[in-house]
C-alpha cells in the first residue's frame, strides 16, 4: 500500500470569508457576505444521531467461541515451561507486577487478535503470536534514527527488501497488517531453512546468516536445550527465545504466576475500511466517532501526517467505528474527503451561517464535527472546516504559543493555565509528540 502522489481536487475557501467569521469578536455574519459565496452543496449525509440509531438496531458482533488464549494454547508447538529451568525464571520477571502485565496485554488485544488470525491462516505455532510482545510489548514504536520500528521491530533495510514503504511521512513497519505479513513470511522462510521453530525465532532476532554460522559445526538432529544454549550467538538472542517460551509458559499456566489474562470483547475486533479517496484523518476520526489519537493508535503508519495522500487510505478501526464511518461516507462527496483543517471560532455564529459562508450544506459541516446542524457555535470552539491546512495565525486563533528551545508540553500548559489533555486535544498531539522550536501551538485558555 505505497501511497501514490496523486492529487485530489481541493475546495478553496475564501480567506476573507474565514476572517469574517473567526477574526471578528462581536459582529454577526451579514447577508451580503453569505450571498457572495458559491452555491451550497445540496448533498446532505445522515446525522450522527441517525447513524447511531442504525448501528444500535444491528445485531452486536460475536466473538469466537474459544477465547483468544485458548486459541493460542491449542497452537503451541514448543516446550514452554518444560523447556529449561531458565524459562520459568523469565516468566517470573515478566509477572513481577501482575497488574502491569495484564494491563499491557489488555492494550495489546486488538493487535493480538489480528496477528493470531494470520497465524491460524498460515498454520503456524501459536508462540509466534507472542513474539511482538517480546519485541515491543505490542506497541507500534516509531524508529529512532535508523533503528527498528513497529510491533515486530523490523529494521528498515529488511522492511524495504520485503516490499514495505519506509519514510518519515509513512512507515509501513507501523502498519500492523503489512508488518505482520512480512514478519510471518520471514519466520516461515527461516523454518524452511532450519526445520526448527526455535532456530526460526532466533533467526528473526539475529538474522539467518548469524544462525547459519553458529550451526556450521553443530548437528541439528540432536539440538536439545543445553546444546542450543551453547550456540555462539549473543546473550540477547538466547534471551529472546527464552522470553518467547516464558510468555507461552505464562499463557499455559496463568494461575501459576498469579495473573488473570484479560478477556477480549467485540470492541477489540478491528476491521479494515478503505475510504473511496484519500481522507483527512481528522475527518475520518470524527465521522467514525473517535479521537484522532484513537485512529492513530491502530494506524500508526500515518503518524507523520494527518492528511495522507494516495488514491485511497486503508484504516483499521473498531468494528462499530468502521460501520459508523462507512455509513457517514455514503453521504460525503469524494472530492471533499481529502482537505480539512481545524480552526477556532472567535465569535458566536450559527453553524448554518458558517456553512453558508463556506458554501457547503449545514448537514455536511455538522456531520464532520458531530454536531446538530442547528448548533450555535461559541467563541473559542474548535471546528473542522473544509480546505487546505494553514499555519496557526494569531489573528485567527485566540492565542498562539511559539515553541522555544527547552519548552515542554506540561510547562506550556501550566503557563497558560490549561489542562495538558486539553492542550494535546486542541493541537492533535500526544504526550510523545516532539516540540520543534519555531513551530506553534494553539492555546485556547479558559475564561477565568
Amino acid at each position: 500500500m505505497n501511497p501514490a502522489n496523486l492529487g485530489i481536487s481541493r475546495r478553496v475557501v475564501g480567506f476573507a470569508l474565514i476572517l469574517a467569521i473567526t477574526a471578528c469578536t462581536s459582529q454577526r455574519l451579514r447577508p451580503e457576505t453569505i450571498s457572495a459565496t458559491r452555491p451550497l452543496e445540496t448533498l446532505a449525509p445522515s446525522s450522527p444521531a441517525n447513524i447511531d440509531q442504525q448501528l444500535a438496531a444491528e445485531k452486536p458482533a460475536e466473538i469466537a467461541a474459544l477465547s483468544l488464549w485458548d486459541r493460542l494454547r491449542t497452537r503451541f508447538a514448543m516446550d514452554g515451561c518444560a523447556y529449561s529451568e531458565a524459562v520459568p525464571r523469565e516468566a517470573l520477571r515478566y509477572t513481577r507486577s501482575p497488574e502491569h502485565f495484564n494491563a499491557s496485554w489488555q492494550e495489546a488485544i486488538p493487535s493480538l487478535l489480528l496477528v493470531l488470525s494470520e497465524i491460524e491462516r498460515r498454520d503456524l505455532p501459536g508462540e509466534f503470536a507472542l513474539l511482538p510482545y517480546v519485541e515491543s510489548q505490542y506497541r507500534s514504536l516509531p524508529a529512532k534514527g535508523k533503528g527498528p520500528a513497529g510491533i515486530w521491530q523490523l529494521m528498515s533495510r529488511t522492511a524495504i527488501d520485503q516490499g514495505l514503504h519506509v519514510s518519515d511521512a509513512y512507515d509501513q513497519r507501523l502498519d500492523i497488517l503489512a508488518s505482520t505479513d512480512v514478519a510471518l513470511s520471514l519466520i516461515e522462510r527461516y523454518d524452511r531453512e532450519f526445520s526448527d521453530w526455535r532456530l526460526a525465532s532466533m533467526a528473526f532476532n539475529a538474522g539467518e546468516f548469524r544462525v547459519k554460522r553458529a550451526l556450521r559445526d553443530v548437528s541439528t538432529t540432536s539440538l536439545d536445550a543445553q546444546r542450543l544454549a551453547r550456540l555462539k550467538l549473543t546473550a540477547t538472542t538466547h534471551q529472546h527465545l527464552l522470553r518467547l517460551l516464558a510468555l507461552s509458559c505464562i499463557v499455559s499456566e496463568p494461575e501459576r504466576f498469579g495473573v488473570d489474562l484479560p478477556k477480549e470483547t467485540a470492541d477489540d475486533l478491528l476491521v479494515e475500511v478503505t475510504a473511496p479517496a484519500a481522507i483527512d484523518l481528522r475527518l475520518a476520526a470524527s465521522l467514525a466517532g473517535l479521537g484522532v489519537t484513537d485512529v492513530l493508535r491502530h494506524n500508526a503508519a500515518w503518524s507523520g501526517q494527518v492528511n495522507p495522500r494516495g488514491p485511497s487510505v486503508r484504516l483499521l478501526l473498531p468494528r462499530m467505528a468502521t460501520e459508523r464511518l462507512n455509513l457517514a461516507l455514503t453521504g460525503f462527496p469524494e472530492d471533499m474527503l481529502g482537505d480539512w483543517h481545524t480552526q477556532h471560532i472567535a465569535a458566536a455564529v450559527p453553524l448554518t451561517d458558517l456553512a453558508a459562508t463556506l458554501g457547503i450544506a449545514p448537514d455536511l459541516l455538522a456531520m464532520a464535527n458531530r454536531l446538530d446542524p442547528h448548533s450555535q457555535l461559541q467563541p473559542g470552539q474548535l471546528m473542522l472546516l473544509p480546505g487546505a491546512e494553514r499555519p496557526p495565525n494569531p489573528a485567527l486563533d485566540r492565542e498562539v504559543h511559539a515553541i522555544k528551545p527547552g519548552d515542554t508540553l506540561s510547562r506550556i500548559a501550566r503557563r497558560y493555565r490549561v489542562r495538558l489533555e486539553d492542550l494535546l486535544r486542541w493541537n492533535e498531539m500526544t504526550t510523545r509528540s516532539i516540540l520543534r522550536p519555531g513551530s506553534t501551538l494553539r492555546i485556547h485558555a479558559p475564561s477565568y
